[in-house]
């Protein structure tokens, strides 16, 4: 079965990102969705496509970005260390 030319249009239209076709999609959608006489799976497969026009047509939503603290050292704490009179011994085992 040969597919209708606006159909085409339409898909096109989603493939390339062309911002005037998408808004005409996005008229012509509307417009077989709002045929009295039009059949529910019709509806259904209009609305579907519109959809994807208008998530075609809106800008991605960008990640915020928060400002990161870099990570605290580990052993910062207070008695991590020796005291100021103290020698260390290191362990002969390790």
């Amino acid at each position: 079965m040969a597919v209708p030319s606006e159909v085409k249009r339409v898909e096109t239209a989603i493939a390339n990102r062309n911002v005037k076709e998408l808004e005409w999609s996005l008229w012509y959608c509307r417009m077989r969705v709002s045929i009295p006489s039009a059949r529910p799976a019709d509806v259904k497969y209009w609305r579907a496509v519109e959809e994807k026009v208008q998530e075609t047509l809106a800008p991605p939503a960008e990640e915020k970005q928060y400002a990161s603290k870099r990570k605290k050292k580990a052993n910062r704490g207070l008695g991590m260390g020796p005291l100021p009179g103290e020698t260390v011994v290191e362990d002969p085992t390790e």
